[in-house]
């Protein structure tokens, strides 16, 4: 944060009664975080003091010497910047470049936390710096609205499971709750309307349910059972917990209630609000589309279409919810590969957890086995490779073309549209950015 100081409160140099004068700035181009140094006068010495924008991003003002300054430049400014420059409160005193300065448009991968297995988990709150896990990320990840990541391990062989929570932000990462053994998963997703992160059971038979609460530091929260208006459907005959049936829940921002769909064509909501279960399962049970399901988004132009990718199907469908019905809408039904293209034409192998960017109006999908992050563009139905090496695992940093991923299985947004991956054959968490 930038403390602004008023007209004439010590900043060496400056004359509020006369103008400031811009006169070149150099580079013209460069992506984020490039420093730029800006000549003119009457700037003033105290960085603190001055006011530079790019559009209307902000850009940090490292130093000044009254006719120099050093600036970054800002995260996605625009591709054509125009340069501004005021000293103090005074919005008056503002003056502008009439050359543009050309952002460039950068994709980096880099790794939050993990990147090498280790040997044990981290316990209590730890710094992200240098911390490694010695299981894998194997389920969803989910991101709440202050951009905290949760992830969920297993941490030893007996069934129990241990919820993390990452802050970038604070550079740590904290233990939240530890599960007992008689839960064979954990789910996590964010509700839209109060932030919290739910969390639900992978066994369709378990009703539990609850959340972390930011206001009380994150406890966990039991919020009781769901009360089904019809019991779901159990698989064995003999209405025991069906172990791993759920592989994923999200929220629809329509009606704010969490949707799910589970290995044997079961789908229900239920309200997290009032704890009450809709079984909206028809008696065909889907059939077609029966497998498992991790990824599951809402359209962000129509609350009424949800798409979920089948994993041994190697292709995601679409659920008309009004109309009640069910399609492949990208990829190929049992046909596995890599192909970038119209959605009907596209290929995918093995797609796991997906996320929408509602203002972009795209969906990225974690395409595990070939080892990248796919984008679908809403807007004309194109799959694309956005970050990895197709058909290649590894680990590695960097631009996402060349970038390297092993098996990545969780995918989130935060609010800046940056991306979190869950990459389970690197213990890593890893972050794609668009700068």
């Amino acid at each position: 944060m930038f403390r602004r100081r008023k007209r004439g409160g010590g900043n060496s140099g400056y004359r509020p009664d006369r103008p400031i004068e811009l006169e070149s700035f150099y580079p013209k181009t460069g992506p984020i975080a490039t420093q730029v140094i800006i000549t003119g006068k009457n700037f003033g010495t105290d960085a603190k003091a001055l006011n530079v924008y790019f559009n209307e991003k902000r850009a940090a003002v490292i130093s000044s010497t009254g006719d120099r300054m050093l600036v970054l430049a800002p995260k996605l400014p625009g591709e054509e910047c125009v340069i501004s420059v005021s000293v103090g409160e005074n919005e008056e005193n503002k003056v502008r470049f009439d050359e543009l300065f050309d952002y460039i448009i950068q994709t980096n991968v880099s790794t939050i936390a993990g990147g090498t297995k280790g040997t044990t988990m981290p316990e209590g709150t730890t710094s992200l710096i240098g911390a490694y896990f010695s299981s894998k990320p194997e389920s969803g990840i989910a991101v709440d609205k202050n951009d905290n990541l949760f992830v969920r391990f297993s941490i030893d062989d007996g069934g129990k499971h241990r919820v993390y929570m990452m802050s970038e932000e604070a550079g740590n990462i904290k233990v939240l709750n530890d599960f007992g053994i008689l839960v064979t998963g954990i789910l996590l997703s964010p509700d839209l309307v109060t932030g919290n992160i739910y969390w639900y059971h992978t066994n369709i038979g378990n009703k539990g349910y609850g959340y972390f609460d930011p206001v009380a530091d994150y406890a966990n929260t039991n919020a009781g059972d769901i009360k089904w208006d019809r019991d779901l459907f159990y698989t064995n005959g003999d209405f025991a917990p069906v172990w791993n049936a759920i592989q994923t829940f999200t929220m629809c921002p329509a009606d704010n209630k969490f949707y799910f769909y589970t290995n044997e064509g079961v789908v229900a909501r239920w309200d997290p609000a009032t704890g009450k279960g809709e079984n909206l399962t028809p008696p065909n049970r889907f059939i077609d589309s029966q497998g498992n399901i991790m990824g599951l988004v809402f359209d962000p132009r129509d609350p009424n279409i949800v798409y979920f990718a089948n994993q041994g199907h190697h292709c995601i469908y679409k659920h008309d919810l009004a109309a009640g019905t069910i399609e492949v809408w990208a990829g190929r039904k049992n046909t596995a590969g890599h192909l970038d293209g119209p959605l009907t034409e596209a290929q995918f192998n093995n797609p796991r957890q997906m996320c929408v960017d509602p203002e972009e109006e795209v969906i990225y999908v974690a395409d595990s086995e070939n080892h990248c992050i796919r984008k679908i563009a809403l807007s004309n139905g194109y799959v694309s490779t956005f970050a990895g090496t197709p058909k290649s695992s590894g680990y590695v940093n960097g631009p996402a073309s060349s970038a390297k991923f092993n098996k990545p299985i969780g995918l989130a947004i935060t609010s800046e549209g940056d991306l979190y991956i869950g990459d389970s054959e690197n213990y890593a968490i890893r972050r794609v950015a668009i700068e």
